[in-house]
C-alpha cells in the first residue's frame, strides 16, 4: 500500500497526431465505473457510444471524453525536426490549457514517414529472441547504428509490425514537450490495417484516420502497451511521486517535533509506545533504499531519547518539580543559564546577574524558599565579566 501510494497515478491521457496541416487530439480518462460505453463530445453534447478501444485489463475502464480537430498550417513538413517539434508542442500546450486537459501524461503518434517501418513474419523465431530480431531488422531498414535508435513492435495476426526512430530524434520530441511543461509518455506510429486488429473499434461513431492515430497513441500511454519508443526510458524511471514523498517525510518530521515539545509530559510507557509506532513507520519506508540513511538517523535519535527518558524515570531527583519550580521562580535582574546535577546529590545553578545587588537578592530568595529547598544555598563562584556589564556566579543547592 505504501509503495502504491507513492507511485504516480495516471488517470488521464491526451493523444496527439499531426498531418496535412491538421492537428487531431483526444482526451481519455480512467473511470471508476464499469459501464460498457464511452463518451464523445458532439456539438457540445456528450453522446454515449460503444467502446472506441477495448481494454484487456478489466480493472481499468478508459473512456474517450473529448476530441478535437483543428487546422494548423504553421508547420511545414520540410522544416527541421527540432523546429517542427517546438511549434507542435507550443500549440498542443495551448490547446490543452484552453480545454482544461491534463498534460501530466501525453502521447504522440508520428507519421510513418518519420520512422523506419518493417512488417515481417518472425513466427519461426523464439519469442525470447523477437526483440533482438526486430532491432537488427530496423537497424537495416533505417540504416541505424545498432545502439543509436529506439525500436518498438507489436504482433498483428501472427506477423510483427516493427518501427524504429533515432534516439536523437526521440529526444527532440521529449525535450520540446518538456520545455512546454508537458510530459511525453508515449511516442509511436500506428501500424497499417489497424482496424483489422483488436485495439480500436470504430463502431458507434465515425473515426477518421487522424483521430484513430491520436486514440492509438493515447491507448499506448494509458495501457503502457507496445509499440512505444519511450517504454525503456519509462521502465528505467522510478515512477515515484516525490511531492507525496516529501509531504510524507514532512508529516513524519512534524509529528516528531510535536512529540519533542511535549517530551516533559512523557513517561516511560508512553515513550515505548511512540517508539513502537515510529519503528513500524520506519520499517515501511525501508523498502526504498534512498531513504535508508534518513531512517537510520531517525531510529538512532529515537533510541537515544528512549534511553534518556528511561534514565530520567529512575533518577532520585524530582526533575519535573525542579523544572516547573524554576519556571516560575524569578528575581529581577537575574537569569538562569544552566542547571545540572552533581555527584553529591545536589544541583548546580549557573546564573548571570546585572549587578551584585541582584545576585544577593537571588541568593536571599533561595534561602527563603525553605518549602522547596531545605538546605541553604552555597555560592561556589562569582565574578564580573571582563566588560563589567554582568556578574556570573554558580550556586550549589543540596537536594537531600
Amino acid at each position: 500500500m505504501m509503495r502504491k501510494f507513492f507511485k504516480h497515478r495516471v488517470d488521464e491521457v491526451v493523444g496527439i497526431y499531426y498531418a496535412d496541416a491538421m492537428i487531431y487530439a483526444v482526451d481519455i480518462r480512467l473511470q471508476e465505473s464499469v459501464a460498457d460505453v464511452s463518451r464523445i463530445v458532439e456539438n457540445d453534447e456528450i453522446v454515449d457510444v460503444e467502446y472506441v478501444f477495448e481494454v484487456d485489463r478489466v480493472v481499468e475502464n478508459w473512456t474517450l471524453i473529448d476530441v478535437l480537430e483543428i487546422p494548423f498550417e504553421d508547420i511545414i513538413d520540410e522544416e527541421e525536426l527540432k523546429l517542427r517539434a517546438e511549434k507542435l508542442a507550443e500549440k498542443v500546450s495551448a490547446l490543452c490549457s484552453t480545454r482544461c486537459w491534463s498534460t501530466d501524461a501525453t502521447a504522440l503518434c508520428l507519421n510513418a514517414s518519420d520512422v523506419a517501418v518493417s512488417f515481417d513474419d518472425f513466427s519461426n523465431i523464439p519469442s525470447t529472441e523477437t526483440a533482438n530480431a526486430v532491432r537488427y531488422r530496423i537497424a537495416t531498414v533505417g540504416n541505424f547504428d545498432i545502439d543509436d535508435f529506439n525500436a518498438a513492435y507489436v504482433d498483428l495476426d501472427g506477423s510483427t509490425w516493427a518501427e524504429g526512430i533515432a534516439k536523437s530524434d526521440a529526444k527532440i520530441w521529449v525535450d520540446a514537450w518538456r520545455r512546454n511543461e508537458m510530459s511525453l509518455t508515449a511516442l509511436t506510429a500506428m501500424p497499417d490495417g489497424i482496424y483489422e486488429i483488436e485495439g480500436i473499434d470504430p463502431n458507434g461513431i465515425e473515426i477518421n484516420s487522424g483521430l484513430a492515430r491520436a486514440i492509438y497513441a493515447a491507448r499506448s500511454a494509458a495501457l503502457q502497451c507496445a509499440p512505444n519508443f519511450l517504454s525503456e526510458e519509462l521502465k528505467r524511471s522510478t515512477g515515484w511521486d516525490f511531492r507525496k514523498f516529501a509531504a510524507a517525510i514532512a508529516a513524519i518530521t512534524l509529528i516528531g517535533l510535536t512529540a519533542l515539545i511535549g517530551a516533559d509530559q512523557w513517561n516511560y510507557k508512553g515513550a515505548s509506545t511512540a517508539l513502537t509506532l515510529e519503528r513500524a513507520q520506519l520499517k515501511s519506508l525501508e523498502r526504498d533504499g534512498r531513504m535508508k540513511n534518513f531512517i537510520e538517523d531517525e531510529r538512532k535519535e529515537l533510541l537515544e531519547r528512549r534511553e534518556l527518558l528511561a534514565a530520567l524515570s529512575k533518577e532520585i531527583f524530582p526533575w519535573r518539580s525542579v523544572l516547573i519550580h524554576f519556571g516560575v521562580f524569578h528575581v529581577k535582574g537575574v537569569w538562569l543559564n544552566e542547571l545540572k546535577s552533581a555527584d553529591d546529590k545536589s544541583i548546580e545553578l549557573k546564573c548571570e546577574a546585572l549587578s551584585y545587588e541582584a545576585m544577593s537578592e537571588f541568593i536571599a530568595a533561595l534561602e527563603a524558599d525553605r518549602e522547596f529547598f531545605r538546605h541553604e544555598p552555597e555560592i561556589k563562584s562569582s565574578q564580573a565579566k571582563r566588560n563589567g556589564s554582568t556578574v556570573e556566579f554558580t550556586v550549589r543547592l543540596p537536594m537531600l
